[in-house]
Parts: C-alpha cells; sequence; structure tokens
C-alpha cells in the first residue's frame, strides 16, 4: 500500500504542468517537498517543516527521484 502512495505522489509531482508565468521546463516550479517523520513513518507535503505536528520529531526531508540520480 505504501509503495502505492508513493507512487501516486511520484507521478503527480513528476507531471510538468504548464503553470501560467513559468517556462514549462523549469526545475524549480514546485514550493513544496516531502518530509517523513521516522517516529510516525507519516509523509507531510509541506513547504516547511521542521517537526512532526503529531509526535513533536524532527522530520527528515524525503529525496526526490533527481536527488537519487533516477531522472
Amino acid at each position: 500500500m505504501r509503495l502505492n502512495f508513493l507512487r501516486r505522489l511520484r507521478t503527480t509531482f513528476s507531471r510538468e504542468d504548464y503553470s501560467p508565468g513559468h517556462p514549462t521546463n523549469s526545475p524549480d516550479w514546485a514550493t513544496t517537498a516531502l518530509r517523513t517523520c521516522p517516529d510516525c513513518e507519516k509523509t507531510f507535503i509541506v513547504d516547511e517543516m521542521d517537526a512532526c505536528p503529531d509526535c513533536g520529531t524532527a522530520v527528515e526531508v524525503t529525496p526526490t527521484e533527481r536527488d537519487l540520480g533516477l531522472r
């Protein structure tokens, strides 16, 4: 189930949709990122987050395909 969720997120965030005022090939079109709480194992889609809202643990930045060298 988690793999399907991650696959859907990747598909959603990898689309190169046109946004007025931004070139379609702009690498910085997304302003949100994935953050993961290692204790709760929850992933959040946010602009910025330092701590998990549920347990207060520091969240980690979830690497993107580009970060992992897959794109």
